[in-house]
């Protein structure tokens, strides 16, 4: 019988019993749990689960940031058999609610009071879930709430002390999860995923990129989302390898230097979030440390001058990642391969994959032996990759989805009959099989002449600009491109007291000509070398950044296309005059 998600975690469990396998910040420093006990609170939690009335096939669902208790829950609801839905923690009250009623979920595993009173905004809409077995709650005995309240510790207690087991055994072909996407375009849809799906993809990704019992990650993509639960969780485990989670995106550098992870699983906007505070620390040195720098980066790398500038200048900007990273991964949006270069040149690899959550997730990667810059790399054994007449990418392979939860026409239409899943991306694999992703078709704008231009495409170019800290470009049925503009603000402020500029306030800094003119400038400069018709004819400069707790980004930090142009509307429309 081939084995669960379970069966795979605590065969690794048995084999470093004593290991401290998983680490989280406690009274100012990083305190470990060994994978003994770790397992053990997963048997507390899967009794507790079935003392509560849990069956087999029964949906549970998870509501936090990424901590130990996070992985512990998962593992222990599909332990007693039940499915497991994992809710981004960044989302608002109204899409939790249509996770939660869509999934059919019974009861909610959440950690503190901003994630309760979120749900207590929308759970009487929510019939069918009945308890939430919380973690940091304020005052639970003030909480006013239609459903049973139950604290973890609680939970753990009546676990320990029932010791049961599910009735039924799990089989490989089960669902294990239901996964909701990112609903960049619409309302996440939910994607049922077997023990197999996801087992399959960790041992194909596993035998192209290795991971060691020796290694250590951080943790700080949401648990919540495909790629950071199989790529940056399960996988790890499964092969004895250590995890930390970082205490939010703020505390990333510290946490690096902290816990000096050995590999890290990332997403391109940090990666160009890291590469803008690298290039602002090297602006405010010395004129001399400068020049260095930009020499160094010239140099051949195996050259004599690339050693030198590696000794004296690139090894400290690794110490800044806290030195020891063997391999990060680059996923969830194309990574601009300007970047790539850059960070290859300080030493530091990333290896870019493809996948989608109906992937579970990983369809393709580059490897440390064989990769190119600006593809998302070749194939995993045991997956076929295929071009569609239309440039559509096809995908066929044990890591593919049972289906849409509750959407059989959406499934068979994405399915197709044949086994090969319909993306919704294009792109084309060259003669030594490397993917290279285009675009996803729903984003595609179509100019009013004719023109085709992947949106992604420019606002990698722009967002490279250290000006520019995001963008978005809109030209649907219009005759060019326009953006929509969020200056870095650091920048800013270093080019107004540079140019003694004053202002009263941020508003009336980004309407000043000079202001406008210098991003005009950068704009021009960044897209210079992509076709006319790629280019931006006008801009906004906004002054709020894009949230994900506004809904404007999605868990991983892709835009929500349709929510920004909404929340823009005006102003695009004053634009595009």
């Amino acid at each position: 019988m081939k084995s669960t998600i379970p069966q795979t975690i605590f065969e690794a469990a048995d084999q470093y019993p004593n290991k401290k396998i998983l680490y989280y910040k406690k009274g100012g420093s990083y305190v470990g749990i060994s994978f003994k006990e770790v397992r053990k609170q997963i048997g507390y939690i899967s009794s507790a689960l079935l003392g509560l009335g849990i069956k087999k096939g029964d949906r549970v669902a998870i509501l936090s940031s990424n901590r130990p208790e996070w992985v512990v829950s998962d593992l222990a609801i599909m332990d007693a058999g039940a499915i497991s839905v994992p809710v981004h923690a960044t989302l608002s009250p109204k899409i939790i609610k249509h996770i939660l009623v869509d999934s059919g979920a019974k009861i909610l595993i959440i950690n503190n009071q901003l994630q309760l009173n979120k749900v207590l905004l929308v759970e009487k809409e929510i019939p069918d879930l009945k308890k939430i077995i919380y973690m940091d709650i304020d005052n639970p005995n003030e909480i006013q709430s239609v459903k049973t309240l139950i604290l973890w510790e609680e939970a753990m207690s009546n676990g320990k002390k029932q010791g049961l087991k599910p009735a039924n055994s799990i089989h490989h072909n089960d669902t294990a999860t239901i996964m909701y996407t990112s609903g960049t375009t619409d309302m996440p849809k939910g994607v049922e995923l077997t023990h197999y799906n996801i087992l399959s993809n960790i041992r194909a990704a596993l035998d192209y990129v290795h991971i060691y019992p020796k290694d250590i990650l951080l943790s700080f993509l949401p648990l919540s989302h495909a790629f950071e639960r199989t790529a940056g969780y399960l996988a790890p485990l499964s092969q004895g390898a250590a995890i930390a989670y970082a205490e939010n995106t703020k505390t990333l550098v510290q946490n690096l230097k902290e816990i000096r992870p050995t590999v890290l699983i990332s997403v391109p906007r940090i990666f160009e979030k890291m590469f803008n505070a690298l290039w602002e620390k090297v602006r405010k040195g010395n004129r001399h440390a400068r020049e260095f720098f930009v020499w160094g980066l010239k140099q051949k790398k195996g050259s004599w001058q690339h050693f030198i500038a590696d000794r004296l200048i690139f090894k400290k900007v690794r110490k800044l990642l806290g030195g020891r990273l063997r391999l990060t991964f680059s996923g969830g949006a194309s990574l601009n391969p300007k970047l790539g270069k850059f960070y290859e040149k300080m030493g530091i690899t990333i290896l870019e994959g493809y996948g989608l959550t109906e992937t579970s997730p990983i369809t393709s990667v580059n490897t440390a032996h064989k990769r190119k810059f600006g593809s998302v790399g070749i194939a995993l054994m045991g997956v076929e990759i295929k071009i569609a007449d239309d440039k559509e990418i096809l995908i066929k392979g044990p890591n593919v989805m049972k289906g849409y939860h509750n959407k059989p026409e959406i499934t068979a239409h994405a399915l197709n009959g044949y086994g090969w899943f319909h993306t919704g991306d294009l792109g084309f694999i060259d003669e030594e099989g490397f993917l290279f992703v285009i675009g996803r078709r729903k984003e595609m704008i179509v100019l009013s002449t004719g023109k085709n231009v992947w949106p992604e495409v420019v606002e990698n170019a722009l967002n490279g600009d250290r000006y520019i800290g995001q963008s978005m470009v809109i030209g649907n049925n219009r005759p060019y491109l326009v953006a929509l503009i969020v200056p870095t603000l650091q920048e800013l402020e270093d080019y107004t007291k540079e140019k003694n500029i004053l202002y009263d306030s941020l508003e009336e800094l980004l309407q000043k000509p000079q202001i406008l003119q210098v991003y005009r400038e950068r704009i021009d400069r960044a897209t210079e070398d992509l076709a006319d018709h790629e280019k931006i004819a006008n801009f906004i400069l906004l002054k709020n950044e894009f949230q994900q707790k506004k809904d404007e980004l999605t868990p991983t930090l892709k835009l929500r296309r349709e929510v920004i142009y909404e929340r823009n509307k005006k102003a695009i429309e004053i634009m595009c005059r």
